[in-house]
């Protein structure tokens, strides 16, 4: 009696449409992870003007009014990256708009705000996205937190 050894077509055609599944979720997965990491280095490319805003509040008592106010150029633009095209700061809180040259198409345009509270302890804490109120109060003249124009998939951990 002869052994037949090897695949039929049958079996090669399901073996082939199971890869291609594989790959097709490998790929959105893969995207996810760029875009969440592109979000997450232009948090702490704007992370730099949290000193500023602490120092003017600690100074002058209320929250910095724009990025004049912290010693900083006026125009937001002049703060970008290659995943940020502006960093403002409004009345303490820090917007954050993507679209620089490398930023993936679907957060172009996108913004984020990170917002200061002052905690009992006269700490300065800050709010990230959709992130709960922390415990503490907005900084005297602060502006209200806003919610993030992202989708929520690519929000770090810490603004969700």
């Amino acid at each position: 009696m002869k052994y037949r050894t090897g695949f039929t077509v049958l079996e090669l055609v399901i073996l082939i449409a199971i890869i291609g599944i594989l790959a097709s979720l490998a790929v959105a997965a893969y995207q996810t992870h760029t875009v969440r990491t592109q979000v997450s280095d232009g948090l702490e490319f704007a992370a730099t003007v949290k000193a500023p805003i602490v120092d003017a509040y600690t100074n002058g008592g209320v929250a910095p009014a724009n990025r004049a106010a912290t010693g900083l150029s006026p125009q937001a633009t002049d703060a970008r990256g290659s995943y940020v095209s502006a960093v403002d700061i409004v009345n303490g809180r820090i917007d954050v708009t993507f679209g620089g040259p490398l930023a993936h198409q679907d957060i172009v345009g996108a913004r984020i705000s990170i917002t200061p509270y002052e905690t009992s302890d006269r700490d300065i804490v800050w709010r990230c996205g959709n992130a709960p109120e922390p415990p503490g109060r907005p900084l005297a003249g602060g502006a209200p937190h806003l919610p993030p124009t992202l989708d929520v998939r690519y929000l770090p951990a810490n603004c969700r």
